[in-house]
């Protein structure tokens, strides 16, 4: 059996990449249309981090889990 970690190997440079782009970001606090725009960007940033971590676990847990067939008893 060949392992294929393509897919999460993939999602995991993104969210490096998301993640690069964010690290260090000064967020305005003023309440300003601006700050208050600001901030649901970096809001909605985190939440698409967070989901790529998400998508870049279960990728490897079909890996693991397409692997793991061969201990399966037969006809299940």
């Amino acid at each position: 059996m060949e392992i294929d970690l393509s897919a999460a190997r993939e999602t995991v440079r993104k969210l490096a990449e998301r993640l690069e782009a964010l690290d260090g970001t000064t967020v305005d606090q003023a309440p300003t249309r601006e700050g208050s725009r600001q901030r649901t960007e970096v809001s909605r940033t985190l939440q698409h981090l967070a989901h790529l971590g998400d998508k870049a676990s279960v990728e490897i847990m079909e890996v693991f889990y397409d692997f793991r067939g061969w201990d399966r008893p037969a006809g299940m």
